[in-house]
């Protein structure tokens, strides 16, 4: 399975027979437009234009646009009810991939994770985690949730980079939180053997245009 990065929070996530897309923004961004082919199109918030650019996506895919449960292609999503007052109506998902289970954290702000969405979140290898302030997580709420979780890896995204005009913080207050100490690499390839080990890593991707 590989990761890869487009900015704010749009992933696109590659099995052997799967590929699934979060978040596709627009060029209102100020970012180049994600397009590309997919079977899975996840959407944290319908109404935001971060995060609904459905028409560039190709391939017929399914467009999961809110909480519920969703089997397709031997993976299974789970999306749970989250916060953000000032955005709207927000869901955070749980993907499992050929084995490895990813939380996906899209444009929230809240302070601390629920029961509810503990339970659904729980056993993650990897979280994908808002981390840019203003009106989503900030580095401090983004660092506590994503250790909560206690994954493998944690993958930062919707913070600043080259281009964007949307007003978000650097990753370097959210760096400093977490310790420093991190890996870069453009994408992240990963088996479920792969996963090992106590400590969590820190992985910066290099967003795709």
């Amino acid at each position: 399975m590989t990761i890869s990065w487009f900015g704010l929070s749009s992933f696109k996530i590659t099995g052997r027979d799967l590929t699934i897309i979060t978040d596709p923004f627009g060029k209102t961004t100020g970012l180049t437009a994600v397009r590309g082919n997919a079977d899975v199109v996840i959407c944290s918030n319908p109404a935001l234009d971060w995060c609904n650019n459905f028409s560039s996506i190709s391939g017929n895919p399914l467009i999961i646009r809110g909480p519920g449960e969703y089997d397709i292609k031997e993976a299974f999503i789970i999306g749970t009810p989250a916060e953000n007052q000032e955005l709207g109506k927000t869901t955070i998902y749980s993907m499992e991939v050929e084995g490895v289970r990813i939380s996906f954290l899209g444009p929230i702000k809240q302070t601390a994770l629920t029961d509810e969405q503990k339970e659904v979140l729980e056993g993650s290898d990897i979280v994908l985690v808002p981390v840019g302030g203003k009106q989503i997580l900030d580095y401090e709420a983004a660092t506590k949730i994503a250790t909560q979780l206690e994954p493998f890896i944690i993958i930062p995204h919707s913070y600043k980079v080259s281009g964007l005009e949307l007003n978000l913080d650097k990753l370097d207050k959210f760096l400093q939180e977490m310790g420093g100490k991190h890996t870069e690499q453009d994408k992240l390839t990963i088996k479920k053997k792969d996963l090992t080990g106590e400590q969590t890593a820190l992985m910066i991707l290099t967003p795709q245009r």
